[in-house]
């Protein structure tokens, strides 16, 4: 088998020689997230959102590498994507959940259907426990404790897409991170603030984003729009993003375009006040994230909050103010038709 080489913007080189990653890497389920961007509709709107779950799935594996696991738990995290849908999390606007956790809640039914138990049990593996994340500590760990998903997703989206930082200061975190008893830790206090602080500021400014949550929510309409006309159905999100829209646009059905009219640069978004709510305001629930980093002092691991109070404090504050149902009002030009094109 012809091992997987590539150069990561986070990581440097990387090479998969195992043949149990060298051939999941290249089967089909894996290969699909190649065309499912990490920023979902966004990505389609801000050319610098490009990073795919594939690049993200292969950081992760690669990030697993150098914390010491061993190559299944790596294979964990190459597939632990495999079950998002198009748009990624968007699908948890069309079908509201707090968790944002559809693709979890149906993991099984999707890989059970494509070429991955076949492939893992010629390697004399479980399909259902190598593709439960929850199963493999480094892996996922549930918030506010670090992950290599929770890292690779933070790390790569910082580095590459939102250029917060550069690769050297994304290098110098990961020279801080431990696998420590089971989990990954910060060996040092003034590199867990860093983490805390720069997490909270992606979290604002990207993920949990008026903006953001806004283009997520109108591309939720369009989708809705099209499951009721029967344009779509449920198992289509199964597809690739530019499939997905590609059934949208061709519809040509105005209670579809006159949201993914609404889906480009020049639309923003206000959050207000649910007593000036009105019937047009968007509603969402979108999902709040911060970690609070474990830190290795003097033998032990302390949750950073518990040493910095000024962290604890500004994080509680991020965490209430973003908490909750949301009220969105579209500010948009309505002279502009222009449309969804990238």
């Amino acid at each position: 088998m012809t091992p997987v080489h590539f150069i990561d913007p986070v990581y440097g080189e990387v090479r998969f020689t195992e043949p149990l990653l060298v051939e999941l890497y290249a089967c089909d389920a894996v290969q699909r997230l190649r065309s499912v961007y990490q920023g979902g509709i966004t990505a389609f709107i801000r050319s610098e959102r490009r990073t795919t779950r594939l690049d993200h799935s292969r950081g992760v594996a690669a990030l697993l590498r150098l914390l010491g696991a061993d190559v299944v738990e790596q294979a964990a995290g190459l597939l632990h994507d495999v079950a998002h849908t198009a748009f990624s999390h968007v699908v948890d606007f069309v079908f509201p959940n707090r968790d944002h956790i559809y693709h979890e809640v149906h993991r099984e039914q999707v890989i059970e259907a494509s070429d991955l138990p076949a492939i893992l049990a010629r390697y004399g593996l479980d399909w259902r426990r190598v593709t439960d994340a929850d199963a493999f500590p480094l892996l996922e760990q549930p918030l506010p404790l670090l992950c290599a998903d929770r890292l690779d997703y933070f790390l790569r989206d910082a580095v590459v897409d939102f250029h917060m930082f550069g690769g050297d200061d994304a290098r110098r975190l990961l020279s801080h991170l431990r696998s420590w008893q089971g989990q990954i830790v910060v060996d040092d206090v003034a590199a867990a603030r860093w983490l805390g602080e720069r997490f909270i500021e992606l979290d604002d400014s990207c993920w949990c984003s008026v903006q953001e949550v806004g283009w997520y929510a109108v591309m939720a309409r369009a989708l809705r729009a099209a499951l009721a006309h029967g344009i779509i159905e449920e198992q289509d999100f199964a597809g690739t993003d530019a499939d997905l829209l590609g059934r949208l646009r061709d519809a040509r059905a105005p209670d579809i375009d006159v949201w993914l009219h609404l889906l480009r640069q020049d639309v923003d978004f206000v959050r207000i006040p649910d007593s000036q709510s009105r019937e047009d305001a968007l509603e969402v629930l979108p999902k709040v994230r911060t970690i609070d980093p474990p830190t290795l002092v003097d033998g032990r691991v302390v949750l950073l909050s518990q040493m910095d109070s000024d962290f604890a404090q500004r994080r509680q504050d991020y965490m209430s103010r973003k908490a909750g149902l949301w009220h969105l009002k579209i500010l948009a030009n309505a002279e502009d038709p222009a449309c969804l094109t990238a």
